[in-house]
């Protein structure tokens, strides 16, 4: 007798139950979707214990008639799809068939649905298999109970984390469901006490400010940029703002919410070094295009996608967000660095201050300097690499290509930060994250070109590498030359050095080539990208190259500094995404001396 036989409907069912439904949250994501397809225009989700004991979802969309319900229990029964054309262009959340037949297998479970008031069908599923079919008075819609989920497959219910992890998860579905669809009413209740709560409005804004806040709102930088077959919208957090953790990023292709790599990996780019690594500054992405031109078929769940032209979305996906960046490029203001302005957001208006705190739960120096401005005690070290001076700029100029008004310095504090002003109050800028700033660009922006100043040594040197440094030379040797380094194996483990970026003249050249030799190592550990490397490599040269602190500067030098600081693309970050300035507004200055 053979030993390959057909697996019974009873163990199918639920083998597949264990690709779609991988914790309650799974449940919440298909019947939200379900009564979004639906046309439903108010949808409440209610649960217990975090989903386990129990989940009802009710819509007030457009039902089913007896037999429909009856199908839609049925492995790979659906509505929205009915030919082999329609795969290749998926406009619907749902759309396998394969939902309720899975819930349905792991749960006791009970349809209730009806096309219009007054007449509907009442279904009971137990383990997947049906108890009781009967007519019942119903008004127009579905509403779906899930109980004791998994209460037949221990093994996988065992894995379910606590009440407040897998409520967590609901909750951040939740949003997530509420921000894509912002004309519809949502609401999310958990053992009778309500999570969320709104109202349908008209954009994304709106929404974005019944759920985190108006404050918070007001400080996002909006993005809106349209290409030939794709638009790409929403709103971005500003880097002073950003997190420890990715769950404030909340990304949308078609309306559906998805963590695609493509995206992903564009997003970091974008905000690249504006932030440090492991901080995720919100963002609020939705991307429209041609159904033709994404794959949503290729993950059990559809959380993930694959585009038809990846490097097109993820070019113009980082493009759209840097442009927002680069238009919202102002001054943070202090109090936007103190810890309390850089949460997550207090939920108001129309949600409790529950959904933050679960989603919170799941991811548990001297005096200024009284020197005249004449000029500094002893002649300072010149600053390399910066232009000549620009002519003084007025408190409300717009000197430079940046948005914001020039800043005007007035004095050097401590030898290591320049005090200005501008039309809206006193400014603090740190001088070597300014200067890094200004040189990281410009060197960035001429390797890219192919342009970067070589300096050449008055006398080659010959240095001796060790095996692992020589290895990544011998990989990266074209970047190295690209970066201004004239460089040469010279036998063995040797290499001979005849020239240096310019921007590195007065450093040791030997001791710059082993710093950028060390830094690529420890970026192709990580990162397998070229663009990366490149990135890693100028922000340690720019680190090593600009100025100090604790290094006097003359008036001119200050002037010279801010002015150049006021042309770069992101002003307010260092290369490594710390912040680099602050404003002190006049109305604070004004509230603390009490003149309002």
């Amino acid at each position: 007798m053979g030993r390959i036989h057909v697996l019974p409907d009873s163990l199918i069912n639920r083998i597949a139950a264990g690709e779609v439904v991988e914790r309650p949250a799974s449940v919440v994501k298909e019947l939200v979707e379900n009564s979004l397809d639906a046309d439903a225009r108010s949808i409440a989700v209610e649960c217990e214990g975090g989903g386990r004991r129990r989940i009802r979802v009710n819509d007030d969309g457009r039902g089913m008639d007896r037999d429909d319900a009856l199908l839609a229990l049925e492995r790979h029964a659906t509505s929205k799809l009915d030919h082999q054309s329609n795969l290749d262009a998926i406009s619907t959340l749902g759309f396998r068939g394969e939902a309720l037949s899975s819930i349905a297998a792991v749960s006791r479970f009970v349809l209730q649905t009806s096309t219009t008031d007054g007449e509907g069908t009442e279904i009971e599923v137990d383990g997947g298999r049906i108890r009781s079919v009967r007519e019942a008075g119903l008004p127009r819609g579905t509403s779906i109970v899930v109980e004791r989920l998994f209460f037949n497959v221990p093994a996988r219910r065992k894995f379910l984390r606590t009440e407040a992890t897998e409520l967590g998860h609901i909750a951040r579905l939740m949003t997530r469901c509420a921000l894509a669809n912002p004309q519809r009413r949502f609401g999310l209740e958990h053992a009778g006490r309500p999570l969320l709560q709104v109202d349908p409005v008209s954009g994304l804004d709106e929404r974005i400010s019944q759920i985190y806040g108006r404050e918070f709102t007001q400080k996002l930088l909006p993005i809106d940029q349209g290409y030939e077959q794709l638009r790409i919208f929403g709103y971005a957090g500003r880097p002073a703002h950003a997190l420890a953790r990715r769950d404030g990023q909340h990304l949308f292709v078609n309306g559906r919410a998805v963590q695609d790599r493509v995206l992903l990996h564009a997003v970091g780019q974008a905000f690249g070094n504006t932030v440090p690594r492991g901080r995720y500054p919100a963002l609020f992405l939705f991307i429209e295009c041609d159904p033709s031109w994404v794959d949503v078929n290729v993950h059990p769940q559809k959380t993930e996608v694959r585009f038809y032209q990846s490097s097109v979305v993820h070019d113009r996906t980082r493009d759209a967000i840097m442009a927002a960046l680069s238009d919202g490029a102002v001054v943070p203001e202090l109090s936007d660095l103190r810890p309390a302005a850089a949460s997550s957001a207090t939920a108001s208006e129309g949600v409790s201050r529950a959904v933050v705190t679960f989603l919170e739960r799941e991811d548990e120096r001297g005096q200024l300097d009284r020197r005249p401005l004449a000029g500094p005690s002893r002649p300072p070290t010149p600053m390399p690499a910066l232009r000549e001076p620009l002519p003084f700029s007025a408190p409300g100029s717009t000197a430079g290509t940046g948005a914001q008004p020039a800043l005007v310095a007035l004095a050097q504090y401590r030898n290591s930060y320049i005090l200005a002003q501008d039309d809206r109050g006193l400014v603090l800028v740190d001088q070597h994250a300014a200067h890094e700033r200004v040189l990281f660009e410009r060197f960035l922006a001429e390797a890219a070109e192919n342009r970067v100043e070589v300096q050449r040594l008055l006398f080659p040197l010959t240095i001796e590498l060790p095996p692992a440094e020589r290895v990544v030379l011998e990989q990266e040797i074209d970047e190295f030359r690209r970066l201004g380094f004239v460089i040469e194996p010279f036998g063995g483990n040797s290499v001979r050095l005849d020239g240096i970026p310019a921007l590195g003249a007065k450093l040791d050249p030997e001791g710059l080539l082993r710093e950028l030799l060390g830094q690529a190592a420890r970026t192709k550990a990580t990162v397998a990208d070229t663009s990366a490397l490149r990135h890693d490599l100028v922000t340690s040269a720019a680190c090593q190259a600009a100025i100090k602190i604790n290094h006097p500067l003359a008036p001119a030098e200050m002037r010279r500094l801010l002015d150049d600081l006021h042309e770069t693309v992101s002003p307010s970050t260092c290369p490594h995404g710390r912040p680099l300035i602050f404003r002190l507004a006049h109305e604070e200055i004004e509230r603390a001396f009490r003149r309002r």
